[in-house]
């Protein structure tokens, strides 16, 4: 029996499965990432993220990035540079991640999808790289019912004799998040991590 090396990701198919690629654009011989808000009536709306969403069946994750860099701001020439990596989030959501450069003069060609995107604007590379995000934590609880339709559903931790811990919600360890605070701009959680990895590479 032989198994290959390659990177998997065991459960894959339960997650949200989504790809972002992170822009960026060089303009007087200085490196910017391009950042979106979100519109308000969108999910998470006024938050700050990188172009991207979900992949939908039948694309890879680098085509769906760069469709939904296209659908949400109208850009649709990306010089690819790879892959910055893959993050999994505990709320079930799971992004791969890109690393793009664009040319300045896309700019002047961006499409803003409003039903979207409420704005993009850039912020120097060197920002992140001067200055370290600052960390803090939540806790996540997990709750042995759901709710579907108004109807509750329970998990039948009492039934399979599972440890007491089960039949009750139940927290995890706090994990870190980090935010980065920008003139009056916050960008934190997935696109803070995403950030702090991609500087790596620029």
């Amino acid at each position: 029996m032989n198994i290959d090396f390659t990177e998997k990701i065991i459960g894959k198919e339960k997650y949200f499965n989504s790809a972002v690629i992170a822009l960026v654009i060089e303009k007087n011989d200085k490196k910017y990432f391009l950042f979106e808000k979100r519109a308000r009536g969108v999910r998470q709306g006024g938050d700050i993220s990188f172009p991207g969403g979900k992949i939908e069946m039948g694309e890879t994750s680098l085509e769906a990035a760069l469709r939904e860099c296209k659908e949400e701001i109208g850009i649709d020439e990306v010089d690819v540079k790879g892959k910055i990596g893959t993050l999994v989030i505990p709320s079930g959501i799971m992004v791969e991640a890109f690393l793009g450069i664009i040319e300045e003069k896309k700019l002047k060609k961006l499409k803003i999808n409003e039903d979207e995107v409420e704005g993009c604007f850039l912020v120097p590379v060197d920002f992140f790289k001067k200055n370290s995000p600052r960390i803090e934590k939540l806790e996540v609880e997990t709750k042995p019912y759901y709710y579907e339709n108004g109807e509750k559903f329970v998990f039948p931790a009492v039934e399979l004799n599972l440890p007491k811990m089960y039949h009750t919600p139940w927290k995890s360890s706090p994990r870190e998040v980090y935010i980065y605070i920008y003139e009056d701009k916050v960008i934190w959680g997935l696109t803070a991590e995403i950030i702090k990895e991609a500087i790596k590479y620029l």
